[in-house]
């Protein structure tokens, strides 16, 4: 058995979430990446994953294996990159995971200038609004907005993300403005989320704090459509600026309760624990400081 290629078809089953996807991610036969996985766990004497017959889960003795294992291939990688190049150019996949509205609105424009940089690194790059387990989805990096990692993660702050709050100027003339964060339980509210009930938000200007409850016709997990909505007359929307900075300029929306500020918000990088990073890793989020960094406004 070759150890090493039998831990590898794991931590890419467990990454595909399936047998039959990680063998074409490795273009093997599916038979082989079954038997490498029992291979596997018949040598270190127990059960990786819960087979059935429409899904597999990590073992609590799986997912501790799986993070052990990512960390060893990520070291063999490197050191035979490092044989084969020195510290010449890097090379291999870079999965990514990141927000839609932030891949869209960022990466998108910054992605063909990393490729530049590496031509050699693949960028699997998956954009969801959704929160995934960065570990049992097998990325390298995951972007984060707001949501900090679980103690087995690493997080590496890329930018603030301010946020402001914004409507139509249609909406203000039909409903009024509000002078304090109070009124905006008389308002429309667009909110961030699944909730159906009321949204508790939190507003400072600097000498008072208040909290208030919202309510609205819109409840969504997508920054850009609650923008959309708030273009539309449809109400008023706590987002972040690179979200609205374009409509602003425009006019087609407009500050609102601009002496009051909800608590900040950082942009993160978040990654497995290890002990060393792998260089690609580390290049992408290097990457993604120094680029970001040139977006905030001076001082």
């Amino acid at each position: 058995m070759d150890r090493i290629e039998c831990m590898r078809a794991f931590v890419v089953t467990v990454g595909e979430n399936g047998f039959a996807a990680a063998a074409r991610a490795m273009d093997v036969p599916r038979s082989k990446v079954s038997k490498q996985i029992q291979a596997l766990e018949d040598a270190i004497g127990v059960q990786l994953l819960q087979r059935t017959t429409r899904s597999l889960h990590l073992t609590e003795a799986g997912a501790e294996y799986y993070d052990a294992a990512r960390e060893v291939l990520a070291s063999l990688d490197e050191a035979e990159q490092r044989a084969r190049d020195g510290i010449g150019e890097l090379r291999g996949v870079l999965r990514v995971n990141a927000p839609m509205s932030f891949g869209l609105r960022r990466l998108g424009r910054l992605v063909p200038l990393f490729h530049q940089l590496h031509p050699n690194i693949e960028l699997q790059l998956v954009l969801s609004d959704q929160q995934v387990d960065p570990v049992r989805g097998g990325f390298d990096v995951t972007i984060r907005i707001a949501s900090l990692p679980d103690s087995s993660m690493v997080a590496r702050l890329l930018a603030p993300a301010p946020r402001i709050m914004v409507a139509a100027p249609a909406y203000l003339a039909r409903a009024g403005v509000p002078q304090v964060p109070r009124d905006l339980s008389q308002h429309q509210c667009l909110n961030y989320g699944y909730l159906q009930s009321g949204v508790s938000l939190q507003l400072s200007n600097g000498k008072d704090t208040q909290r208030v409850t919202v309510t609205g016709p819109l409840h969504a997990n997508n920054c850009d459509l609650l923008a959309q909505a708030a273009e539309a007359g449809m109400g008023i929307a706590l987002l972040p600026n690179f979200i609205v900075e374009d409509a602003l300029a425009a006019g087609r929306l407009v500050p609102v309760l601009c002496e009051w500020q909800a608590p900040p918000i950082t942009i993160n990088a978040v990654y497995p624990s290890a002990r060393r990073v792998p260089q690609k890793t580390r290049a992408f989020i290097d990457f993604l400081v120094e680029q970001l960094a040139e977006k905030q406004p001076a001082p």
